[in-house]
C-alpha cells in the first residue's frame, strides 16, 4: 500500500534536488557573467588596494618584537610545608592558574616594577623607541614626573603581548617598540619581575601560613585538654576505669548487656513466626469474607457440611421432580420445598459458624503478634539502657584520640615549615631570555600584501555586485532580459538616419505580437525622453505599410508632438480637438503621404493632456479606428514623470518599449516597466536604439 507513495516522495525529492542544482548553476553562471562584464572594475579595485598596501608599507615605521619565556610549575620544588601527597590538578585548575599569571603580567603593579628596574621614567631613549613625545609639563594636580610615570606605565601595558602556546605551562612575554634593544630589555625585565613577584608572594604566604598554624595548634591543644577532662569526669561518675591508651579492637565489639542479646534474638524469632501465623490467618479470613461460603476449603472439608450439602442436593432434585407432576399448592410439593428450605438454613448456619471460627483464629494471631512486639520493645529499651554507658565512653575516648591526632599533625607541620623557612623556591622558572631582534615584526610585507589583495578582491566583488544590481543600462538582448525580463525585438544602430531595412524584421516580429497576429493597437513609449520612440514609431509604420498593412499613427504625445513633422504634414486639427468634441474622426485623420499610413496628429496642445486621455472619448476613438485599420500605432509621452503613458497602456492592446543603448541607470528602467505593468499594460518587447560600436553584434562577455 505504501509503495506508490514512497515512489512519489522519491521522485519529488529527486526533482527538488535537480531544481536546486539548476538554480545553483544558474546563479553561479549569472555571477560569473556579471564579473566578466565588469572585470575592469574588479581589476581596478584590486590594483588600488595593492597600491594602498605598498604605500602603507613605505610609510609605516618598522617595529621590533622581542620575546622571553618562563615556565609555571604546579608546586615549587622544596616549598616550605609542602605535603608529600598533593591533590591531583585538573585541567580547569591548570587553566585558572595560567590565566592568573597572565593577569599578573598585565597588571599595573608589574609595569611599575619594570619601569623602576629599567629607570624608564625620565629616559628619552624609551620615548624615542616608542615614537612618543615625552611629557614636559604636568597636568592638573599631577606633576610632570607623575604624568611621565603614567605615560610610561601606559606604554608598557599597551605594547606588552603575552601568549599561552597551546595547553602548555609556558608563558611567552613579548614587547614591541621601534628600538630592538629596548624591546629585548623590557621583555627580559618583565620575566624577571614576574619571577621576583612569585618569590615574594611565596615568602609572604609562608609567613602567613606559620602564623595560621600557631593559632590552630593552640586551639587544638585546648580542645585536647577539654576532651581528656570530660572523659575523666564521666568515668568517675559512671564508676568505670579510664583506659591509659585506647586501642582499636580491645573489646569494642563485646556486647555489654549479656543475656539481653540472646533474649532479644529469641523474641525476634518468635515475632517472625507470629507474623507468619497472622498473615496465614489473615489470608484465610480475607478469603472467607470476600468469597462465597460454599467454596471455602474449610466448608468443603467439613463432614457434617458435606452431608447437609448432599441432602440439600437430593431435596432440590425431588422438588424439581415433583414440580413436573404437581403444582406448588400440592401438599407433597409444599413438604418438599419446606424440607429444602430447612436444609438451606442448616447449611447457612454451619457456614457462618465456620466463618466465625476463621475470624476468631485471625484475631488470636493478631493479638499474639502484638504481645510479642510489646515484649521486644521492652527488651530493646533495657538493652539500650545497658549499652548507653559503654557508647558514651567510646565517644569520649574517640574524641580524645581525634584531638590528639590533630594536635600532633599540626605540631609536625609547624616544625617542618620552621625548619625549611628561607629555602623556598618559586613556581615560575626562567626558560628563554629575549634576544635582540634582527628583523622588524611589523609591517609584515607578505601579510600586508595578502590582506590588500583579499581586501581588493572583496571590495571589487562588492563594487561589481552593486553595479550589477543598481545599473539598469541595457547593451544587449541578454542584459534587457536580465534587467526587466523583456525580449528584444530589434536594435537600431546609432546614426543620423538608420536604414529602412533594419525595421523590416521588427515589423515582421510585430505580426506575431498576439494570438490573432498583428495587434490591433500598439502603444510605443520609452522610460525617458530623447530615446528615439517617435522616430522608431515612424520607421515601424513605414515598415508595416510595406507589408501591405493599413496603419493609423496616433500622435498621443500632446506635450511634445513630433509625428506631423516626421511625416511632413501641417494639420489644423488633431486628437485634442477630437477629444473635446471640436472635430470628428474623419476631419482629424489626414493622409501622411506614405501609402497605407494615415495620421491622427496631436492638434492643439492642451493644458492638461491627462484629463483628455481618461475620457470615454479615447475608448470610443480606439474602438472606431480598429475596424478601419489593420493596426494603430500610438505615440505616447515618456513614462517617468508623467501619467499619460500609463493611462494609454491600459487602453492599448499591447505596448512596445523603446530603450536607448547604455542609458537608464539606477533603477529608472525597472521603475518604468513596473509602472506600465501595474497600469495593466501588456509589454510585448523592446527595441534598442542608438546602439554603438561592437555591441551591435552579439557579445558573449558583455551580454552573457
Amino acid at each position: 500500500m505504501a509503495g506508490p507513495g514512497l515512489l512519489i516522495d522519491a521522485d519529488s525529492a529527486a526533482m527538488t534536488m535537480e531544481g536546486r542544482a539548476a538554480r545553483f548553476a544558474a546563479g553561479t553562471s549569472a555571477a560569473w557573467v556579471a564579473i566578466r562584464r565588469h572585470r575592469i572594475i574588479l581589476f581596478a579595485t584590486m590594483a588600488l588596494c595593492l597600491l594602498a598596501g605598498v604605500v602603507f608599507i613605505l610609510l609605516s615605521t618598522p617595529d621590533y618584537r622581542a620575546t622571553a619565556s618562563v615556565e609555571v610549575e604546579d608546586v615549587p620544588a622544596g616549598a616550605a610545608g609542602a605535603p608529600t601527597a598533593q591533590r591531583q590538578v585538573t585541567p580547569t585548575d591548570n587553566e585558572a592558574m595560567m590565566q592568573t599569571e597572565l593577569e599578573v603580567l598585565r597588571s599595573r603593579a608589574l609595569a611599575e616594577d619594570v619601569a623602576r628596574e629599567l629607570a624608564l621614567v625620565g629616559s628619552r631613549t624609551f620615548f624615542d623607541g616608542m615614537n612618543v613625545r615625552r611629557p614636559d609639563r604636568g597636568s592638573g594636580s599631577l606633576s610632570q614626573r607623575q604624568v611621565e610615570t603614567e605615560k610610561v606605565v601606559g606604554l608598557l601595558r599597551d605594547n606588552l603581548k603575552v601568549e599561552l602556546p597551546g595547553k602548555s605551562r609556558v608563558i611567552r612575554i613579548g614587547f614591541t617598540s621601534a628600538n630592538p634593544v629596548l624591546s629585548a630589555r623590557v621583555a627580559n625585565s618583565y620575566a624577571d619581575s614576574l619571577i621576583r613577584a612569585d618569590l615574594k608572594r611565596g615568602f609572604e604566604s609562608g609567613v602567613q601560613a606559620r602564623r595560621f598554624l600557631l593559632g590552630e595548634l593552640d586551639g587544638a591543644r585546648k580542645d585536647l585538654e577539654r576532651a581528656e577532662r570530660d572523659l575523666a569526669v564521666y568515668a568517675a561518675n559512671a564508676g568505670a576505669m579510664v583506659p591509659s591508651e585506647t586501642k582499636e579492637g580491645d573489646g569494642a565489639d563485646a556486647p555489654p548487656e549479656g543475656s539481653t542479646v540472646t533474649r532479644l534474638a529469641q523474641l525476634n524469632a518468635f515475632r517472625a513466626q507470629a507474623t507468619a501465623d497472622r498473615i496465614a490467618a489473615q489470608k484465610r479470613w480475607e478469603s472467607a469474607r470476600m468469597s462465597s461460603v460454599e467454596t471455602l476449603p474449610e466448608v468443603l472439608n467439613n463432614g457434617a457440611m458435606q452431608q447437609i450439602m448432599t441432602d440439600r442436593a437430593q431435596a432440590r432434585a425431588q422438588v424439581v421432580q415433583e414440580r413436573q407432576f404437581r403444582k406448588d399448592a400440592h401438599p407433597e410439593m409444599r413438604e418438599a420445598r419446606a424440607r429444602l428450605a430447612a436444609l438451606d438454613d442448616q447449611a447457612t448456619a454451619m457456614a457462618g459458624t465456620i466463618r466465625a471460627s476463621l475470624k476468631e483464629q485471625y484475631d488470636v494471631a493478631v493479638h499474639g503478634e502484638k504481645q510479642i512486639q510489646s515484649e521486644i520493645a521492652k527488651v530493646e529499651r533495657q538493652a539500650q539502657t545497658e549499652r548507653g554507658r559503654g557508647v558514651q565512653m567510646s565517644i569520649l575516648e574517640r574524641q580524645v584520640d581525634t584531638y590528639r591526632l590533630l594536635h600532633d599533625s599540626l605540631l609536625q607541620r609547624y616544625r617542618d615549615m620552621a625548619s625549611q623557612a628561607g629555602f623556598q623556591a618559586g613556581r615560575i622558572q626562567p626558560l628563554d631570555r629575549a634576544a635582540v631582534p634582527s628583523r622588524p615584526s611589523s609591517p609584515n610585507i607578505g601579510v600586508t600584501m595578502l590582506l590588500a589583495s583579499l581586501g581588493g578582491l572583496v571590495l571589487g566583488l562588492m563594487a561589481v555586485a552593486g553595479r550589477h544590481i543598481f545599473d539598469d543600462a541595457v547593451t544587449s538582448a541578454d542584459t534587457l532580459a536580465e534587467r526587466v525580463n523583456l525580449p528584444l525585438l530589434g536594435a537600431v544602430p546609432a546614426g543620423e538616419k538608420p536604414a529602412a531595412e533594419i525595421f523590416a524584421p521588427m515589423a515582421s516580429s510585430l505580426l506575431l505580437g498576439s494570438a490573432a497576429g498583428l495587434p490591433r493597437s500598439i502603444l510605443v513609449t520609452s522610460a525617458q525622453e530623447g530615446e528615439g520612440k517617435s522616430s522608431t514609431l515612424y520607421a515601424l509604420a513605414k515598415a508595416l505599410a510595406k507589408l501591405e498593412k493599413r496603419v493609423l499613427v496616433i500622435d498621443a504625445d500632446m506635450r511634445r508632438p513630433k509625428q506631423h513633422s516626421l511625416f511632413g504634414v501641417a494639420p489644423s486639427r488633431g486628437i485634442s480637438e477630437l477629444m473635446t468634441g471640436q472635430a470628428k474622426i474623419d476631419e482629424a485623420i489626414v493622409e501622411s503621404g506614405v501609402p497605407g499610413i494615415s495620421l491622427l496628429p496631436c492638434g492643439a496642445i492642451p493644458p492638461n493632456p491627462a484629463e483628455l486621455l481618461v475620457t470615454p472619448a479615447m475608448d470610443s476613438l480606439l474602438a472606431t479606428v480598429r475596424e478601419r485599420y489593420d493596426t494603430v500605432l500610438i505615440d505616447a509621452p515618456p513614462i517617468l514623470g508623467l501619467s499619460d503613458a500609463s493611462l494609454l497602456a491600459a487602453k492599448a492592446q499591447v505596448t512596445l518599449l523603446v530603450v536607448e543603448w547604455g542609458r537608464n541607470h539606477h533603477g529608472g528602467l525597472r521603475v518604468a516597466v513596473d509602472r506600465l505593468r501595474r497600469a495593466g499594460g501588456a509589454i510585448i518587447g523592446a527595441i534598442l536604439t542608438k546602439q554603438q560600436g561592437r555591441a551591435f553584434e552579439y557579445d558573449y562577455h558583455r551580454g552573457g
